[in-house]
């Protein structure tokens, strides 16, 4: 059996509204999870769409368990019983929610005895036990996507779709049931694609990340490729990238470059491979900043950067504090409360800030 339950290739469908979706290579493994991201109107839902047979592309291919589904010769039915799809604003029939859940069970054919102990679950999981018997009208936003969910989990599909399952609900809710959803989803251990904007939710469900951006996938790979390896300046800005410096590679020694920053020729050394003369772009995560006092200039480290600066601004954003430095460029760094009290840090308060070479990550200019 391929080892790819979906591949899509060369894939076009162009709109009215003057948007092309342009796809040309992109696939989902058996049993794995892909993160879809992009911004708002990057052509996420459309993608979705196409791969659940609701739409069909003017160019190219979608195969699904190593079938042809786009070209309207696969059987529809059949093929759509191997899916499901759980939208933002999910559509149900005005009955009770137990109902809902099982009508799939019913159209599938499937014996609701053979599923209890799952469906069990995933009334436990997604906290639904109090709903069952009430009107599926009479339920919020959030109750309405725990049912979707329930719903499509209980038919066992070999491929199941979540497009931005957590983006109309409220903050309070949404923290509760994706706690929940994530756990659902590794017992379940079959293919997903989860379609989201949150780059923590793909961080911390997914196997493989697609980035779209205006009806393209800018990059394709594993997360940490994303995260850590952006391939353009639109990548390393979606993937929480906060500092971005622009320069050219005065030489390359050994596998370790030097390069001169364009807005201040100061150096910055960087593992990698670009070649002298090279326009590059560094990429810098916060986390990848390590802060020193001022007092206690590190002697002895690893890192080859070590710069000083000045905290512009110390900002808090829930478990880490965000830190601006001034060090001739703009530098973030993410810490920790405790480590603001041990170095005292504060607005005005000089620092040494040390990175790794290995740690920054080097693209071209383009």
């Amino acid at each position: 059996m391929d080892s790819k339950i979906l591949e899509i290739f060369d894939l076009e469908k162009n709109y009215n509204s003057n948007f092309k979706l342009s796809i040309n290579n992109l696939y989902l493994e058996r049993n794995k999870i892909l993160s879809i991201m992009g911004p708002n109107g990057s052509g996420k839902s459309n993608l979705i769409k196409l791969i659940g047979m609701l739409e069909k592309p003017d160019k190219g291919g979608i195969f699904f368990n190593g079938k042809n589904i786009s070209n309207g010769k696969v059987d529809y039915l059949k093929t759509r019983k191997e899916m499901a799809i759980v939208f933002q604003e999910p559509a149900f029939f005005n009955t009770t929610v137990y109902n809902n859940i099982i009508l799939g069970l019913k159209i599938r054919k499937i014996n609701i005895s053979s599923v209890k102990e799952w469906l069990d679950y995933l009334i436990q999981e997604l906290k639904i036990s109090k709903l069952l018997y009430r009107n599926i009208k009479n339920l919020s936003g959030g109750e309405k996507q725990r049912v979707s969910l329930v719903r499509s989990f209980i038919l066992n599909s070999q491929l199941l779709i979540l497009d931005e399952p957590l983006a109309n609900i409220d903050q309070l809710s949404r923290e509760s049931l994706r706690e929940s959803l994530f756990e659902v989803i590794k017992t379940f251990g079959k293919s997903v694609i989860y379609v989201t904007h949150d780059r923590t939710e793909a961080m911390i469900l997914a196997d493989y990340i697609a980035v779209l951006n205006e009806g393209r996938v800018e990059q394709f790979g594993e997360k940490d490729e994303i995260f850590h390896e952006p391939a353009n300046e639109f990548i390393a800005r979606f993937a929480g990238v906060e500092t971005l410096i622009y320069g050219v590679v005065d030489e390359n020694r050994k596998n370790v470059c030097t390069v001169r920053i364009y807005k201040n020729d100061m150096k910055v050394f960087v593992t990698g491979n670009a070649q002298s003369g090279e326009s590059v772009v560094l990429a810098i995560r916060p986390e990848a900043v390590i802060l020193f006092n001022i007092n206690i200039k590190p002697q002895q480290s690893s890192a080859m950067n070590l710069f000083e600066g000045k905290i512009t601004e110390i900002k808090d954003i829930g478990i880490f504090k965000k830190i601006e430095i001034d060090c001739g460029f703009n530098l973030t760094a993410f810490v920790t409360q405790d480590s603001i009290n041990r170095l005292g840090l504060a607005i005005g308060r000089k620092i040494y800030a040390a990175i790794k070479a290995s740690s920054i990550h080097m693209f071209k200019n383009c």
